[in-house]
């Protein structure tokens, strides 16, 4: 009784004990800065109990042992388990091939890749830095579960038509009519299918807090810059085990850029001998291009490095796709005579790079981009990815240095990447010309007829062991034999039987055109000179006989035109049309034309007609035909 007395229960009006106060489960140090997405957030808050084990983590980044930068979105537990989900808000009808997810919304279309693969991909990271957490406080692996990754398209107005793969672990909102399963009725909300996968209150309350504290789970945005004008967005753009991408945006009031950031990722048990070859493929990647000036090359504007490890910054439009995605999304729609321009681009960038020995070898869809109007059309081709490049620079340079014969590393090459691989690639020291002639023939099978050469590099040496080479026939009918020659030529197996060169590929595909355009094109009143094909007319007077190429400023031309003189004997005329490709760029051919009324004679390029014309609203310079100094890049 004594003891008792003493007790707040005895005391006269002392207020009764009630339940203990909940612990904190909703962990975000600041609101999102997109609404979108922290809308999305609130409404898994709202749907989430206020009981144990539930607890989450919003809008936080880790670094892995890779050295990635990890942002994400939310990190929840549940009774079934541990789940890190990527938001997605995007409107519109939602549509996939393959996965490219295509979102036609009111505005534009939006495309993306599945965002699941990289999700998997951050969910094993943040799982092996949980582990060494443990193991730092001297607790076992074993209480780290499985984080599984998963995806929730919040917006209210999706509508999804995935197929049946595409949704594997895809989820709408509880109150959405996006035709997915609900992000908590159907995921969130259930109970462990297996007992012994259930998240305890114990682990979730107290272990989870002390690993995701020991491995250093934070609001930083440091790694968002580069340098001090560029700032890159918080969601990767692309990723690879050793590298990622990231859209970046230069905004000082007066000057307005895009770009892409590409990250070299060191990891932190690394050794100095794989840091220091990381650094060496970015700094190859930074130095083979310097001095390259094409519209079919990126341009790497700056090298710098990031706490994640050395990095690049590449002239990009944050709207561009990659071109096995630029197909998907919008294959549907191109004509033959814009396939064809599309591999011309390809084949002009090849031969550019070549003619100023700077080679690939690694040529594959995932590593070209396109830019396109909002409608998809005009596509323009851009060659990226040249951590594998070879390039031959002067032996006097003290900056560069020949790296012409160096191996080709296929740890930096994607595995998306192999099957457009020459056979010979696996061997070391294999000539760079040939891998790159492999390279093109592989694209532009993909190009002209939607699919890519193989699934899997097995599958590519299969076809090429039986055929010799990529035949479009085995895959589509109605292309001409010519086109079909080309890409086979290009694609043999046996480099003694490539084509040689990049050139020898024009020349093909002059021909190819020919065929395949003009029987069934009738002649236009005036052609866009800057799409123009050979044997098309450009005006009642000039046809286009060869399309020289395209440097950085203009596409050269070889036109002709047949005249009879007073004997009524034909005459063909030879000219060269050098076609601005923008108005910013008909300034130059302005002043080039200038300049050759001024110094031209002997062995200057001539100026034929008027000089200075306007055909197709384009700027076109009429020169005399001088081979390649007709281009003049």
């Amino acid at each position: 009784m004594t003891a008792q007395s003493g007790t707040s229960a005895s005391r006269p009006g002392a207020p009764k004990p009630g339940p203990p106060r909940p612990a904190r489960q909703w962990f975000q140090e600041r609101p999102s800065p997109y609404p979108w997405e922290q809308d999305a957030l609130d409404h898994v808050r709202a749907l989430m109990p206020q009981a144990e084990p539930f607890r989450a983590w919003a809008t936080f980044s880790f670094t892995a042992m890779s050295g990635r930068v990890n942002e994400c979105d939310l990190l929840i537990a549940v009774p079934a388990g541990l789940f890190l989900v990527e938001i997605k808000g995007h409107p519109g009808q939602l549509r996939n091939t393959g996965s490219t997810w295509n979102f036609q919304g009111p505005d534009r279309m939006r495309t993306i890749n599945n965002p699941l693969h990289l999700t998997d991909l951050k969910s094993k990271e943040l799982k092996s830095q949980l582990q060494w957490a443990a193991r730092r406080l001297g607790l076992s692996e074993r209480v780290v579960p499985r984080v599984e990754p998963a995806v929730f398209l919040s917006s209210p107005d999706l509508e999804s038509h995935l197929d049946e793969v595409q949704q594997i672990k895809v989820y709408g909102r509880d109150d959405g009519g996006s035709c997915l399963k609900r992000i908590w009725q159907d995921f969130l909300g259930l109970p462990p299918d297996r007992p012994d996968r259930r998240i305890t209150p114990e682990f979730s309350r107290h272990t989870l807090p002390q690993l995701l504290k020991a491995i250093g789970i934070r609001q930083s945005t440091a790694h968002l810059r580069f340098g001090d004008a560029w700032k890159m967005e918080s969601h990767p753009l692309d990723a690879g085990p050793s590298w990622e991408d990231r859209l970046a945006t230069r905004d000082d009031g007066l000057v307005q850029e895009e770009g892409r950031v590409r990250i070299y990722l060191v990891s932190q048990m690394a050794t100095e001998a794989a840091r220091r070859a990381t650094e060496r493929a970015a700094r190859r990647e930074y130095q083979v291009l310097q001095g390259i000036t094409h519209r079919g090359i990126v341009d790497a504007l700056d090298y710098r490095e990031h706490q994640g490890g050395p990095a690049i910054l590449f002239r990009h439009r944050h709207g561009d796709l990659r071109l096995d995605q630029y197909l998907d999304a919008y294959g549907g729609r191109l004509t033959p005579e814009v396939r064809l321009d599309l591999v011309r681009q390809l084949a002009e960038a090849v031969r550019y790079a070549h003619n100023r020995s700077l080679y690939h070898r690694a040529l594959a869809a995932r590593s070209v981009y396109v830019s396109f109007r909002a409608d998809g059309t005009a596509p323009e081709l851009r060659i990226t990815d040249w951590q594998t490049a070879a390039r031959d620079f002067d032996s006097n340079a003290t900056f560069f240095r020949s790296i012409g014969g160096s191996a080709l590393d296929a740890a930096l090459i994607e595995d998306a990447a192999r099957v457009y691989l020459a056979p010979e690639s696996d061997q070391p020291y294999a000539d760079p010309a040939d891998l790159d002639i492999f390279g093109l023939g592989a694209v532009a099978y993909l190009i002209l007829t939607g699919r890519p050469p193989a699934t899997q590099r097995s599958d590519l040496a299969e076809r090429l062991r039986s055929d010799g080479g990529l035949r479009l026939f085995a895959v589509t009918d109605g292309l001409p034999d010519t086109l079909d020659d080309l890409v086979f030529r290009a694609t043999r197996a046996d480099v003694n039987e490539r084509l040689g060169s990049a050139e020898a590929f024009l020349d093909l595909l002059d021909e190819a055109e020919r065929a395949s355009i003009l029987p069934d094109a009738p002649a236009a009143a005036c052609v866009d000179p800057l799409e123009a094909a050979p044997g098309q007319a450009l005006d009642a007077e000039w046809t286009v006989r060869r399309v020289l190429g395209t440097g950085a400023t203009a596409r050269a031309l070889l036109v002709e035109r047949a005249t009879e003189d007073e004997d009524g004997r034909t005459q063909v005329d030879e000219h060269v049309f050098k076609v601005a490709l923008d108005e910013e760029k008909a300034g130059r051919l302005r002043a080039e034309e200038r300049a050759l009324r001024k110094v031209g004679g002997g062995s200057v390029v001539q100026l034929r007609g008027e000089g200075l014309r306007e055909l197709g609203g384009r700027t076109v310079l009429e020169l005399e035909y001088a081979g390649a100094q007709s281009l003049g890049e």
